[in-house]
């Protein structure tokens, strides 16, 4: 966003950012899903994604240059595990934490949630059965969402479709992320007051990963101190409150 990051350049297939006064310093090269909310392609409203964002904010602290790329979820697990990124912000999993170096904490709890249609009241997700939820093909993989039988699903192509199908009635669920969801569904002018209930069925951290052996401890170290500090400080909750879209606080 560039009215608190003046040194980010704006957003096109990737993201080169420079400290200022640091041209030699050391490069990191990060990496963020291509989903919105966490990469805007478009700088939607001066604001380029959270994890976007998020990334920049950390090396201006660290005192470090990066390039941000933005690629589909599976290339960023691809990329960090073959040495072709440095690091990326994402939730911290078992995958992660025996493949990568957990670094710090950016956001303690993030929720991923079931949305269900108006009139649709649910409290487990046991709730769901004999229901249509959509589903972004692939995710979940492991969760009773993507493998209960008794779950009627219908595979979208990501967050934007399943919306769409939760607006015009052709579903009576939708699952995931709830930052996600929520701004698909402000996009088609949807607010809280137009959906059922919204049940949280994984809370999970986001942390500041890396690839193991590919940056110095010296350095893992700077990225550590500056993200625990902005954690401190409250920038990553403020840079969270600011992609939830008005009518879902």
């Amino acid at each position: 966003m560039a009215s608190r990051f003046s040194f980010v350049v704006p957003l096109l297939t990737a993201v080169w950012v420079f400290a200022p006064a640091l041209a030699a310093a050391e490069t990191v090269k990060f990496t963020t899903m291509e989903f919105a909310p966490y990469a805007l392609a478009d700088g939607e409203g001066g604001k380029l994604g959270l994890f976007v964002d998020i990334n920049a904010a950390i090396a201006k602290r660290a005192g470090i240059g990066i390039v941000d790329s933005v690629v589909p979820i599976a290339r960023v697990m691809k990329n960090l595990q073959h040495g072709v990124s440095d690091c990326a912000v994402f939730l911290l999993s078992p995958w992660s934490e025996a493949n990568l170096v957990a670094v710090a904490e950016v956001v303690g709890q993030f929720d991923s949630v079931i949305v269900t249609r108006k009139g649709l009241t649910i409290a487990r997700v046991e709730d769901l059965h004999g229901q249509l939820l959509a589903l972004p093909r692939g995710s979940y993989k492991d969760f009773p969402i993507a493998t209960d039988p008794k779950i009627r699903r219908f595979p979208t192509n990501g967050y934007a479709q399943s919306a769409k199908l939760l607006k015009v009635g052709r579903v009576d669920a939708i699952a995931g992320t709830a930052l996600s969801i929520y701004h698909n569904l402000s996009i088609l002018n949807m607010s809280r007051t137009d959906i059922g209930v919204v049940l949280a069925f994984d809370r999970k951290p986001v942390w500041l990963q890396c690839a193991k052996r590919q940056l110095s401890g010296d350095l893992i170290a700077r990225l550590r101190q500056a993200t625990n500090a902005l954690r401190a400080e409250g920038v990553f909750r403020r840079l969270v409150e600011l992609y939830v879209p008005p009518g879902f606080r």
